[in-house]
């Protein structure tokens, strides 16, 4: 007998891929009851599995379950430390709450390595510039961009973060 065998997931990982289809089609069409049925259909061991976490975040965003998707964002990413989409998760459930302070504070607690990424300098850029720190939110926006050129697009495509990149007269 295997020790810890109820952990062993040798054919578990294609019924998971199955389920997080299902959940995400479902999500896509905007059947946002059905997808949380799929998820609570799963038993307990398959519950941690920080893809079925992210699928269940992305549900209650769905579902304006907004506290309860900040909560368990925020909780994974303390478990699942080195997962960037917990605290993308996070940031957008406390930005939906007008909560920009929360959504910078998620960011700023991820660990050292997202710290040196664009994607961690955009959202910041955002959070920034949701409090009205324009100075600060151009500051992290140029690190994103020379961190990722892309982010120089999709700035220009977020109504928060358009202004940042004109003349800096804002």
């Amino acid at each position: 007998m295997m020790l810890f065998s109820s952990l062993e997931l040798e054919s578990e990982p294609r019924a998971l891929k199955w389920v997080l289809s299902f959940v995400r089609g479902y999500l896509e069409l905007g059947m946002h009851a059905a997808a949380k049925r799929e998820l609570d259909r799963l038993s307990v061991r398959h519950r941690c599995h920080p893809e079925i976490i992210e699928m269940r975040v992305r549900v209650l965003l769905a579902r304006a379950r907004y506290e309860q998707a900040a909560w368990l964002a925020r909780s994974a990413s303390k478990v699942y430390p080195g997962i960037a989409e917990f605290y993308m998760l996070a940031g957008e459930a406390y930005e939906t709450l007008n909560r920009p302070e929360q959504a910078k504070e998620v960011w700023v607690s991820a660990p050292a390595l997202f710290h040196v990424s664009g994607v961690f300098h955009y959202n910041l850029a955002r959070y920034e510039a949701l409090m009205g720190n324009n100075s600060t939110a151009r500051e992290h926006m140029a690190l994103a961009i020379e961190l990722d050129p892309s982010n120089k697009e999709r700035a220009k495509s977020d109504p928060r973060l358009r202004d940042l990149l004109s003349d800096g007269t804002h």
